[in-house]
């Protein structure tokens, strides 16, 4: 339950304790979005919320950044339609610093007129970086075409000239008509006591100055009539359509229904839309449903990824599903299934206080109710699948709705065969009536929500009867329980002219077993409110779990099952390598993903390191199901496999079942096989076109293997480089405006990894990202840095840490990986002591090492700049 009081300057609170880690979530929200801008101020709510983190009364531009990261915590914002957030998690011993840097940036920014020019270049490269988007092209056309009159159909970002002319009067008026206490609030979750943190919020907040705040009147959208069909001809090799209809506010009685509706049609494998078009057959490379409620109206979408060629195919599908839906309704399973899920998300959210804080901020918001989540729920359970048939009904109109498509292909032969569909929609639609059926209810359980209290959580480690390793972590605060399996193996165990296998081998896993088929598996997990997901990596493959306590032993035999017992079908192996395929095809609409495919080709040369996971088109075509079985055999055993426990467990009934399925398998050996590498002789730049605004480079070196004694120096070093504090955020993007996205890369191997920088920028600043790269390597090894840098990098990695181990899934990952490739499994719980071990000399010491090597430098864009 949030604590609320009102600050005498009109600035509400809101405080919730949560004590499960020493963690704190400060978080302050304006009800200020992109919605409520005039014309011409189309994107300044988002180059606000730049601009805030440039400097304050206290604190000069990166400093805020600095302060925040120096004290382990992490900091950012977000902009959307209906508000503006900004947001820092961080160790409650050092919530003084998070409540002191937040406040600042609220309550006093300085909108400098050098850094406002400076920033200025940031968001355009912002803006290009989503025009190099598919994906956020075609949600732009969705709601664009949705809202043609309502401020809903702006760009949250705005357009380019916007950001080019606004004056730093312009900025702080519209600041001060909106950052006023009386139109904001403060959300602060964690470990903490309730009258202190009031006093601390009282002394850091209450000084914010009250403005008057602009009564905004957004524009009403009017009613839709027709149907509006928008095609927008792209470069990229993909295609993404939507299908929408416009529905009502959030605080609308509908909304929980058309909720539910979703998550049955198109939310999950197991929802009708994806199983008949994504999993049955592989007519669309990917579908879903969505819900967008909000402030103001929203719509109800569905979304495919295709290919063209398979189009009327799919929306003949649609059509089927959307009739049946209509005429048959829902049944009281998938209701329950809906439910259950929409319940789970509550209790999975409560492991971290940025998730409880998230849902406390939206209800306020939008409700003006901290706990209306909780109420949600309530509204949830008490639907029948009749209510769920009377939304559709009501809003899923052929007559009344939105289709748009962003594709390669003719515009004209895209927009005739949608309008055919749309025709053919119709005459189907009238054929047949919605049958009045009996209501059935939902049966989803009640989740327990209390924590129990526990002894500090202690891992320990045990080998079964049968050879198999497992590790135990038993923990109480939650409800959650996440375990996993891994085998040594991963694209390092591929065989020659077999890139891809891996890859393949994680899409097929989950297509049967002796006792279930694919659809039965979906059907099982997703109605726990689980999730079951192969992982397939460079050196490992395996399985995890994360599921409710309530549901473990349910889970436990579904996991056991399709980790000991897959049979990798035939059709299931076709259809996910059609999919593979056509992923492998439209590479080039991720030219970032190019980029880093390149340098690795380039630095491993003939070691398998260098694979992209995706393959070739020549290699995944000539994969069968003979070879992934003999790639499962020949990693599948007692002796290679490790398992993972972590949460609210039931030990020995887990322990006993993990035995039982086991003990199948042959005892087999660890596959520890070591594999050459020989690295770059000489520095090498290698260059990919790409029709794309952005260029994305990459400037590195080899790096270090996993197991390395330097490896806690090489960990300094990137975080001294990363963040919003870091090195070449401050230089190359703050100072010198070069990109909007730029950061250190950093992978180690069970043999070397690799050391370096990426940057996404125009094309005109290649050459001078590229040298001030190579200047920020060489501070690193010319000077030792100072003692204040060095302890805030410490205290960052030190603070991410502990906020990464919140959730139950990033404990089990830690302590399973560090186990199976030879690191103290207790390591991610006493790494403080190695990071605070690490010297200004050893720092020194490694950039020399790293970058007296040969580098390997990988353009994609436009044009080669580096010539």
């Amino acid at each position: 339950m949030a604590q609320q009081f009102q600050l005498k300057n009109g600035l509400k609170v809101l405080l919730v304790e949560s004590h499960k880690s020493p963690v704190v979530s400060i978080q302050s929200w304006v009800r200020t979005g992109s919605a409520d801008e005039g014309k011409k101020e189309e994107g300044i709510s988002h180059f606000i919320e730049h601009l805030v983190f440039k400097g304050t009364r206290k604190f000069k531009m990166g400093e805020i950044a600095s302060q925040i990261e120096g004290a382990g915590g992490e900091l950012n914002a977000y902009t959307s339609f209906d508000e503006t957030v900004f947001y820092v998690t961080i160790s409650k011993h050092f919530a003084d610093v998070g409540l002191e840097s937040i406040s600042d940036m609220m309550g006093f920014p300085l909108f400098d007129k050098d850094e406002i020019e400076a920033e200025r270049e940031v968001v355009i490269e912002e803006i290009k970086r989503g025009k190099d988007s598919l994906g956020r092209r075609a949600s732009q056309l969705l709601f664009s075409t949705s809202f043609q009159k309502h401020p809903y159909g702006v760009p949250v970002i705005g357009f380019e000239k916007n950001v080019r002319n606004w004056s730093a009067k312009k900025i702080r008026d519209f600041y001060h008509s909106r950052y006023s206490p009386k139109n904001m609030f403060v959300v602060v979750v964690g470990d903490f006591e309730p009258k202190e943190m009031k006093k601390k919020v009282e002394n850091y907040f209450g000084e914010f100055k009250t403005y008057p705040v602009k009564r905004v009147v957004r524009k009403k959208e009017p009613k839709l009539k027709g149907v509006r069909l928008k095609i927008e001809k792209t470069e990229f090799k993909q295609s993404v359509a939507y299908l929408s209809w416009k529905i009502p506010t959030s605080k609308h009685k509908d909304i929980p229904a058309l909720e539910a509706m979703s998550l049955i049609l198109g939310q999950g494998d197991s929802s009708r839309l994806v199983h008949k078009l994504r999993i049955e057959e592989a007519t669309v490379n990917s579908i879903g449903s969505m819900v967008f409620s909000a402030k103001d109206e929203g719509v109800f979408a569905i979304s495919m990824g295709y290919q063209p060629e398979k189009l009327t195919e799919a929306l003949s599908k649609i059509t089927t599903e959307l009739l049946r839906f209509r005429d048959e309704g829902a049944s009281g399973d998938e209701l329950t299934k809906a439910i259950t899920n929409f319940a789970a998300e509550k209790e999975y959210a409560l492991e971290t206080v940025d998730g409880i804080s998230r849902r406390v901020g939206d209800s306020f918001m939008l409700m003006n109710d901290p706990d209306y989540y909780k109420k949600s729920l309530q509204k949830m359970l008490k639907l029948n699948t009749n209510d769920l048939q009377k939304a559709f009904v009501k809003y899923i109109d052929p007559d009344n709705m939105v289709i748009v498509a962003a594709s390669p292909e003719d515009e004209s032969t895209l927009k005739q065969a949608l309008k055919t569909w749309n025709v053919d929609f119709k005459k189907a639609w009238k054929k047949t009536k919605a049958k009045k059926l009996k209501p059935q209810k939902s049966k989803a359980p009640k989740f327990q929500t209390k924590a129990k209290k526990s002894m500090p959580p202690e891992t320990r480690k045990m080998t079964l009867s049968n050879g198999v390793t497992v590790l135990l972590r038993p923990s109480f605060d939650t409800q959650v329980i996440s375990v996993k399996a891994a085998m040594l193996g991963g694209i390092r165990a591929e065989p020659e002219n077999h890139d891809g296998l891996t890859e393949l081998l994680g899409r097929a896993w989950m297509g049967g077993t002796k006792r279930r088929t694919e659809q039965e598996i979906y059907v099982a997990i997703e109605g726990m409110a689980g999730g079951l997901q192969p992982i397939s990596g460079k050196n490992s493959i395996g399985m995890g779990v994360d599921i409710l306590a309530p549901k473990q032993l349910e889970a436990c035999e579904l996991f056991l099952d399709c980790l000991t017992q897959p049979l990798f079908p035939k059709d299931v192996i076709e259809r996910e390598k059609g999919i593979q395929l056509d992923q492998i095809k439209n590479r080039a609409d991720n030219p970032s993903q190019l980029a880093v495919s390149q340098f690795l080709k380039g630095l491993y040369g003939s070691h398998p390191y260098h694979r992209d996971a995706l393959g070739t088109i020549d290699t995944v075509t000539k994969i069968e199901q003979s070879h992934l079985l003999e790639y499962w055999n020949r990693l599948n055993h007692r002796h290679n496999t490790t398992l993972i426990l972590t949460g609210a467990f039931d030990e020995s009934m887990w322990l006993k079942k993990i035995e039982a399925a086991t003990n199948s398998w042959k005892e087999g050996k660890k596959f520890d096989q070591v594999l050459p590498f020989t690295p770059p002789v000489k520095n090498q730049t290698f260059f990919r076109e790409s029709k794309k605004e952005q260029s994305h480079l990459i400037v590195g070196y080899p790096g270090l293997t996993l197991r390395d004694a330097d490896r806690f120096a090489l960990q300094v070093m990137q975080s001294i480089l990363a963040g919003q504090g870091g090195r070449l955020f401050l230089e190359l993007r703050d100072k010198n405006s070069l990109a909007y996205s730029v950061s250190p890369l950093r992978v180690e191997g069970l043999e070397r990894g690799y050391f370096g920088a990426y940057i996404g920028c125009s094309p005109e600043k290649v050459l001078k990202a590229k040298e001030m790269m190579h200047i920020e390597f060489q501070k690193l090894c010319d000077t030792r840095i100072s003692d204040l840098e060095l302890e805030r990098s410490q205290r960052y990695l030190v603070g991410r840490n502990d906020i990464d181990l919140q959730r139950t899934s990033t404990v089990a990952s830690s302590i399973l990986y560090d186990d199976i490739y030879g690191i103290d499994y207790n390591e991610t719980f006493t790494v403080d002591e190695h990071y605070f071990a690490v010297t200004a000399a050893d720092v020194q010491k490694i950039a020399q090492k790293i970058f007296s090597q040969p580098s390997i430098v990988s353009l994609v864009g436009p044009d080669n700049c580096l010539e």
